[in-house]
């Protein structure tokens, strides 16, 4: 009987022990969040304590490089704003109604890449000591960057569309879209890559064998999209999406009429009026020679004057010895 009431005082003894304890449980062991967001990180310890003037809390931020750095301090019940590191000045908000429930609250806005680390809080109350710790990994927001200017085209030619992305990653792995956000229809698919490869199935019958995705730039986080034999109908609104990223631009195209060759037009024309000024003068030079040869042949083809008098002359100093002659022999 002495035995068993021995074991209950032991057994009672010990509950009080137990319970009397500080226990800091974190709520979550792993946080994941995007550069410029926020982050709620929570953090809860038991038993509760009665009053918040008797509760200290020390929570650092413990970086890869082995460096701690102060994200709240709380003595007595009092922020303590002076300790902590100016990496977190002003972005740190405490939620003072849950401390009594046995909860710590606090929100990290405008969120850094380098507030990536692991968080140790440590709580003291009159119950005792103890803390919990937990990581975040804040990952960059990555922006796609288009021209924001119109691009003009030539019906015909060919042009190239393409987009960066900040901060740059390899995007071989990524899924990548290019669609017509201006013409309202559900198959608006311009281009398409999935699992590494370009998928011909979703894309627009309009510009099937007409697109080809430089595969060798996506590496260096560009996605350049080439269309070839432009027609008036390509022109409108672009969209290109990389979904897993969250991140998109827009490119406006613009096809128009081939344009005549303005140089080449002139050039013809001038070449024209010097073929027609060479024929006029040829003209000009030409037609007095021919009248001149012409009456030359004619001169040539023509007795003279003189010779006809001399021929009439002698025609007739033949005649008159010829009836001399007749005379005599009479």
């Amino acid at each position: 009987m002495e035995e068993t009431l021995c074991i209950f005082l032991l057994i009672s003894q010990l509950s009080v022990a137990v319970s009397g304890t500080l226990v800091v449980n974190v709520a979550q062991t792993f946080y994941q969040a995007e550069e410029n967001h926020h982050i709620t990180l929570e953090w809860t310890f038991t038993p509760k304590t009665l009053s918040s003037s008797n509760i200290y809390i020390l929570c650092e931020l413990l970086t890869d490089q082995k460096v701690s750095k102060v994200l709240f301090q709380l003595h007595e019940g009092v922020e303590v704003s002076e300790s902590q590191d100016e990496q977190f000045s002003g972005r740190v908000q405490f939620d003072k109604d849950v401390l009594r429930e046995g909860r710590l609250r606090l929100d990290v806005s405008r969120l850094r890449t380098e507030d990536s680390g692991l968080y140790l809080c440590e709580v003291n109350t009159e119950s005792g000591s103890s803390s919990d710790k937990c990581r975040l990994n804040v990952t960059a927001t990555h922006q796609l960057t288009c021209q924001t200017e119109p691009i003009q085209a030539e019906e015909g030619g060919d042009v190239s569309l393409q987009c960066r992305l900040d901060p740059s990653v390899d995007l071989r792995k990524e899924t990548l879209d290019f669609t017509r956000a201006d013409l309202n229809r559900e198959d608006d698919v311009v281009h398409s890559y999935r699992h590494e490869k370009d998928q011909t199935d979703p894309q627009m019958d309009q510009y099937r064998g007409r697109t080809t995705l430089i595969h060798e730039d996506l590496i260096r986080g560009i996605i350049s999209l080439n269309i070839s034999s432009l027609t008036l109908t390509d022109s409108g609104l672009y969209t290109c999406y990389v979904p897993d990223l969250e991140a998109y631009c827009t490119i406006t195209l613009t096809v128009g009429a081939e344009k005549m060759n303005v140089g080449a037009i002139v050039g013809g024309v001038l070449t024209v009026v010097a073929l027609i000024l060479v024929l006029i003068i040829l003209r000009v030079l030409v037609k007095p020679r021919n009248l001149w040869m012409k009456k030359k042949q004619e001169a040539e083809k023509t007795p003279n004057i003189s010779e006809m008098e001399k021929l009439e002359t002698t025609s007739t100093e033949g005649d008159e010895e010829l009836q001399k002659m007749i005379l005599e022999t009479s």
